[in-house]
């Protein structure tokens, strides 16, 4: 952590104090709802939330190279703890307070989006050589460690009250935001850039044609794209965790005891989180030695269909030590891909088009979010094993344009 920059520092403490949180109670959200609301309107509800924040992204990847990215990340956190409180407030089973918790929860999830793009591009702009490789495993270890802590939380206090669990949230929260207010740098390019066009009218560069005209070298980066298409369509196996499996095992999963403990679908759910954090935090380092000595390209192929075997079992499957092996599955997986993913997506995109391409890529996560939810309404009408076979042809699909994506952009980096 010595040779990390106090920007790379603070987005790591804060990245960590956050996820905890989201991870204790967004993948429960859909649980919440569909005691609230039948499964389908609560499938309809999460893909529309999802679809919104599309046109928002792209806004917002805009708005990266026009405004200081510390004002913007500042805004976004102080809005979130409003809103973690709000969903604290709306925790009863009234219509009105229903509505309230939904407006609430919209509003979190929509600017958790649009604060993802901006901490991104301050990541990007932050690092050097020097720990270009360092920064992204200890930040991949980092994440999973906070998920395994936020997964047991979250388990834990399922079913008990909402109102404690949402105000526990918005403190930390509110803690992240008082850190990166004292700690996280002003951006000094932009206030450079600032100065240079202080002539030019902040209202006139956002106009729509502008907009999109910003995004115009994104979409014709034919590497870049394939990647996010990819990537995006891959990451819809662990965003069904917290969506279409989850509803699956709440309904489906018989509950059983060991010893004196009942595992119910839900605890089921938080138990699998738990299982990939821990993989991850106990197998990223020796598997990251052996891949080393092998040709990335045979890793990232190997990496991606054992990920898919994995998510694919875990769609269908109820049977509590099988849930287990494709969830660990599953992890080691991810743990051989997700990596040189993130590498390749960095090295690929150009310094002066960062807030673009980065909102590129949370458009491409809000994808993921969609295809995921989608299942919530698929599994409403299609058997378990159709919605495992469903799951193993996207997933493959996917895969295939990622790996040209991968492949594409390193000779492409290699030429320049």
């Amino acid at each position: 952590m010595k040779r990390l920059s106090t920007t790379l520092k603070v987005r790591l403490i804060s990245n960590f104090l956050q996820l905890i949180i989201t991870t204790a109670f967004i993948p429960f959200i859909a649980l919440y709802l569909t005691d609230m609301l039948s499964q389908s309107i609560v499938g309809i509800y999460l893909v529309g939330l999802v679809v919104l924040k599309f046109p928002l992204s792209i806004i917002s990847g805009y708005l990266i190279e026009i405004f200081p990215k510390k004002l913007l990340v500042l805004i976004y956190q102080a809005t979130m703890v409003i809103m973690l409180v709000f969903m604290g407030v709306f925790g009863s089973h009234q219509l009105w307070q229903i509505i309230g918790f939904c407006v609430a929860y919209a509003i979190f999830t929509i600017v958790w989006g649009l604060q993802f793009p901006v901490m991104d591009t301050l990541i990007m702009d932050a690092i050097t050589e020097d720990v270009e490789h360092y920064i992204y495993k200890i930040s991949y270890w980092m994440t999973n460690l906070s998920v395994a802590i936020g997964a047991l939380l979250g388990g834990l206090m399922y079913g008990y009250s909402m109102l404690l669990l949402f105000l526990i949230a918005a403190c930390i929260f509110l803690i992240v935001l008082f850190i990166l207010y004292i700690w996280l740098p002003q951006d000094r390019n932009q206030v450079k850039q600032s100065d240079d066009k202080r002539h030019a009218s902040r209202y006139q560069k956002l106009q729509i044609i502008n907009i999109f005209r910003s995004y115009k070298l994104v979409l014709k980066d034919r590497n870049y794209m394939l990647l996010i298409s990819g990537f995006s369509i891959i990451m819809m196996g662990e965003f069904s965790i917290s969506s279409y499996i989850a509803i699956r095992l709440k309904d489906q999963f018989e509950t059983i005891s060991i010893g004196s403990y009942d595992i119910t679908g839900a605890k089921m759910l938080a138990i699998l989180l738990m299982i990939n954090t821990v993989v991850v935090i106990l197998l990223t380092y020796s598997i990251s030695k052996v891949v080393l000595k092998i040709d990335f390209k045979k890793v990232l192929i190997t990496g991606l269909l054992i990920y898919i075997v994995g998510y694919s079992g875990l769609t269908y499957l109820n049977q509590f030590g099988l849930l287990v092996v494709f969830m660990i599955i599953a992890t080691v997986g991810e743990i051989i891909y997700s990596p040189i993913v993130s590498e390749q997506r960095f090295k690929i995109i150009p310094k002066a088009k960062r807030g673009t391409y980065s909102a590129v890529n949370a458009l491409g996560i809000h994808f993921s979010e969609t295809l995921a939810r989608l299942g919530i309404v698929l599994g409403a009408f299609l058997t378990t094993l159709q919605m495992g076979l469903y799951m193993f042809i996207v997933l493959t699909i996917g895969a295939s344009m990622l790996v040209a994506g991968v492949f594409g952009g390193q000779k492409q980096v290699n030429t320049n």
